[in-house]
């Protein structure tokens, strides 16, 4: 099989052209798929690399994995809320305004924590935990999607545009985030496929209305038979 070597030269440029925000996003990526040992090599002289005293060592990994992340959405959303990343932006020479810096940053730190709700709602829980971890995971889902709803009411507290933005200029990838949320709500709804169907709904109009059709499938896969006579009598 012919092997493939990545073009270095051309991957360099294509780095050194990228916004502020884009090399931030590969940066809070690296961190997470890199060793420990690449990334003291990848960063250490850049940047103090520093212990987490927090990660904790338990036979309940699930509870506690679950836990933290619900911990870091709350915080992130409550932050955002307050303000942390709003930061008004200056005109260039060229009559534009350039994306701040803590829009930069809310975005790779939502982009960070998405994924991780993603990754979230494919762990394979043994029965009887499921459930309540299913329940955490989509509380992490629409707290983020919160936010969205937040920005795409027209309110400009929580961050700064270059121009005027809304949910799209996040970035998300929903052919991903969306089948994940809905295989949680399939999970920890069983017992109320109404909320099954209402919660898809909102989802789909809020996000991706546009490809409605590619996300009922979606729902309709993740669905037991009772949400799926649900979502039929929306």
């Amino acid at each position: 099989m012919t092997q493939h070597q990545i073009d270095s030269n051309n991957l360099r440029a294509e780095l050194r052209a990228l916004p502020r925000g884009s090399l931030l996003l590969i940066a809070e990526r690296a961190i997470e798929l890199v060793s420990e040992d690449t990334l003291g090599a990848l960063l250490g002289d850049i940047v103090q690399i520093n212990v987490d005293p927090t990660a904790a060592r338990s036979d309940d990994a699930a509870t506690i994995v679950m836990a933290s992340l619900l911990d870091e959405v709350r915080s992130f959303h409550d932050v955002a809320m307050e303000g942390e990343f709003y930061e008004h932006v200056e005109i260039n020479n060229r009559a534009r305004r350039e994306q701040s810096a803590g829009t930069d940053a809310f975005i790779a730190e939502f982009d960070r924590l998405m994924r991780k709700c993603v990754g979230a709602s494919k762990v394979d829980i043994e029965s009887g935990v499921r459930d309540s971890f299913g329940h955490g995971v989509r509380a992490c889902f629409e707290l983020l999607f919160a936010l969205l709803r937040h920005l795409d009411e027209g309110n400009d507290d929580v961050i700064v545009f270059s121009d005027d933005g809304s949910s799209l200029d996040v970035g998300v990838d929903w052919r991903v985030v969306l089948p994940a949320y809905f295989e949680c709500l399939a999970e920890t709804e069983a017992s109320s496929p109404e909320e099954f169907a209402r919660a898809v709904d909102e989802a789909i109009a809020s996000f991706a209305e546009h490809e409605r059709p590619r996300y009922m499938d979606a729902a309709h896969k993740a669905a037991n038979d009772a949400q799926r006579i649900a979502m039929r009598s929306k």
